[in-house]
């Protein structure tokens, strides 16, 4: 089973773009060791869930502890934001349903948390991939359109590319998380890095990132990398973003493909600095 889940970190981003991270860990190990982003961990049944209300829209089943109107505009986001990913990645969409639990009371979700999932600590939402089943919690509060845009980012990934490398998995959903209509710049992200390439302390390389297979060793501006890659390959020139679906399209065919940066050291041999461009750009817009 595959745990991908968002910290309580966004408070942090409000105070300062040095300390904004997004303390999203991905498989974490519960009773058994991580590898490949799986685990044996038991998806939790118990009469805690959020279970009166269940509205059904297109993949998504959302169960919440309070009613909600038929066509929520958060709702109906999300469910824009499965075409959007399927059109931007040319990925086909999927019809394995994604369960999405709402709580509306913060200390309803952290028992719940601490009961079932008590390594992994406090925060707001998190995805769940097991054998048959894919499935978002959530605490419904004032950044909650922002953790269900991540997570539920994860789920439409998962149902249709396995073995998503951690790096990558993380990008993308830092991609989708911002509002439509923002071409997934992630701003924080922007000022982050390059306020720490001019203090000398980052420089960025998709092979290292690549070689994190923990979620426990990401850092800060690991997950602020990861999405730098992911909209500088979609968002910079057509055929960059070609060879990233492609990319996604032989792992969703195959299973397995060699790192992303063994083609890229072909295709773009001064990507380094065209990343830290394509930032720059990005802060002057």
């Amino acid at each position: 089973m595959t745990i991908s889940h968002g910290q309580d970190r966004r408070h942090s981003r409000v105070a300062s773009v040095s300390t904004y991270a997004r303390w999203l860990l991905l498989a974490v190990a519960a009773t058994t060791n991580y590898a490949a982003g799986c685990h044996t961990l038991n998806t939790p049944q118990t009469t805690s869930l959020p279970l009166r209300h269940e509205r059904v829209r297109d993949q998504l089943i959302i169960h919440s502890a309070f009613d909600m109107p038929e066509r929520h505009r958060l709702v109906e986001e999300l469910c824009a934001q499965r075409s959007d990913l399927a059109v931007k990645l040319m990925l086909p969409t999927s019809d394995e349903p994604i369960h999405v639990y709402l709580f509306d009371k913060p200390n309803e979700f952290s028992a719940y948390m601490r009961l079932h999932y008590p390594e992994l600590g406090p925060r707001r939402a998190f995805f769940v991939e097991g054998d048959t089943r894919l499935a978002v919690y959530a605490q419904w509060g004032d950044r909650v359109a922002e953790d269900l845009r991540h997570e539920v980012a994860h789920g439409y990934l998962h149902a249709v590319v396995p073995n998503l490398p951690l790096w990558l998995d993380e990008g993308l959903a830092e991609y989708f998380e911002v509002p439509r209509g923002t071409a997934g710049v992630n701003r924080p992200h922007v000022e982050a890095l390059l306020a720490e390439r001019e203090a000398g302390t980052w420089t960025p390389s998709l092979p290292r990132i690549e070689a994190i297979q923990e979620a426990s060793q990401l850092q800060q501006r690991d997950y602020a990398e990861a999405w730098a890659w992911v909209h500088w390959m979609l968002e910079s020139t057509p055929e960059r973003r070609v060879e990233l679906c492609h990319y996604l399209q032989r792992l969703r065919e195959t299973g397995v493909a060699p790192p992303l940066s063994h083609a890229m050291s072909t295709s773009s041999p001064q990507a380094e600095q065209q990343l830290i461009a394509h930032l720059e750009s990005l802060r002057t817009r």
